[in-house]
């Protein structure tokens, strides 16, 4: 019998405890506003992701302030922190079958340190006693010997150390937020996967879910003489525009399938997946989003509001046996803690059939 994936979080975001079973290829998380749908999607990156990188593109995706690190840094992993206890450490333990059994420990240390950056002796005595917050990362892989990595905070902003920022991660970290990539290199990041997905033989895939979104779009390249990014051929403009003047479908759809296709990845994290795609496209969408994940043998765990992309989801993953799982996040009083609802798609499928809520409501 095949062993269940699963993770356990304890004293992470929103989370006291939570014990989540059953995930497989295609996993969907819903749940209410403030459930904590992005809070498990993050805990389930740092467990694929132990790394200090996660901890900082975490807090960039919440939009928190590198200026409030610096004016209070004693305070800056607060938020990690559930209740902001930040006495007690955080514990992400699970299995999966591309990692084997692994748990990952979250704990704090104070200090009082000249400098932390490379430049320690030009800035000594400006810095003699600043206070220094170190966030360390323990990751401990089917029992063996404690890996360990630290992210600082000072009064001068986070320290990332090349050795720390993705240590050895070949590639930078598969998560898409809620909103529209507004980095201004991302541009150049699309491009290069877009050639590497054209390289592979792959950039039809891209194609051709994208001709679903707008018919009208008949081919891709990138000019790299001209812009680092990406350009969409359409019947009317055969030499292509620049793809973020085509709007947050266009724009997140390709930036998804692109994540997909670069083979370093074999895990991909996607919050709020309905952004941008209208209803009318959500099971093509899925379709495209099912074969390819199957076909590269990448796990997708994806957070969503939308009683659409989910019933599009449940009817696509008819079609795939076995590969899809809908969890559903809901507050517990019985516990008072937020329990998670494992659906596999017949459980889905018969949820729907009877109107019943499948949001935590």
């Amino acid at each position: 019998m095949e062993k269940s994936q699963y993770i356990k979080i304890q004293n992470f975001r929103c989370f006291k405890e939570l014990e989540v079973n059953g995930f497989k290829r295609v996993n969907l998380i819903g749940g209410k506003n403030n459930a904590g749908k992005t809070s498990l999607l993050e805990a389930l990156l740092l467990y694929f992701y132990p790394i200090a990188e996660s901890i900082r593109l975490l807090k960039e995706n919440r939009k928190e302030s590198l200026n409030s690190i610096k004016k209070a840094p004693k305070d800056a992993w607060n938020s990690i922190f559930y209740g902001q206890n930040i006495e007690s450490n955080t514990s992400i333990e699970g299995y999966f079958k591309n990692i084997g059994k692994q748990t990952i420990k979250v704990s704090i240390s104070f200090s009082l340190q000249s400098q932390v950056f490379e430049d320690e002796d030009e800035n000594f005595e400006n810095n003699l006693g600043s206070p220094v917050a170190t966030l360390e990362i323990e990751q401990i892989l089917n029992e063996e010997k404690p890996i360990k990595r630290n992210l600082k905070a000072t009064n001068t902003g986070l320290s990332l150390t090349k050795s720390e920022y993705l240590n050895d991660y070949k590639s930078s970290i598969p998560f898409l937020p809620s909103s529209t990539i507004s980095n201004p290199n991302y541009g150049n990041k699309i491009a290069r996967q877009y050639d590497k997905a054209h390289y592979n033989g792959k950039s039809g895939e891209v194609l051709k879910i994208l001709k679903i979104l707008d018919p009208s779009i008949t081919g891709l390249l990138t000019y790299s003489f001209v812009e680092p990014t990406l350009y969409i051929q359409t019947k009317n403009q055969p030499r292509g525009l620049p793809i973020f003047l085509f709007g947050d479908a266009v724009y997140r759809v390709t930036a998804i399938i692109l994540e997909l296709l670069d083979q370093d990845y074999k895990v991909l994290f996607i919050d709020e997946i309905e952004n941008g795609i209208h209803y009318t496209n959500q099971q093509s969408f899925w379709q495209g989003l099912f074969t390819l994940a199957e076909e590269l043998d990448t796990l997708i765990f994806a957070t969503t509001h939308s009683l659409e992309m989910i019933k599009a989801f449940a009817e696509v993953g008819k079609n795939f046996p076995d590969q899809g799982t809908y969890f559903e996040l809901a507050y517990s009083p019985r516990k008072d803690n937020i329990v998670a609802i494992n659906r596999n798609i017949d459980l889905l499928e018969y949820a729907l059939e009877r109107g019943k809520a499948i949001r935590g409501e």
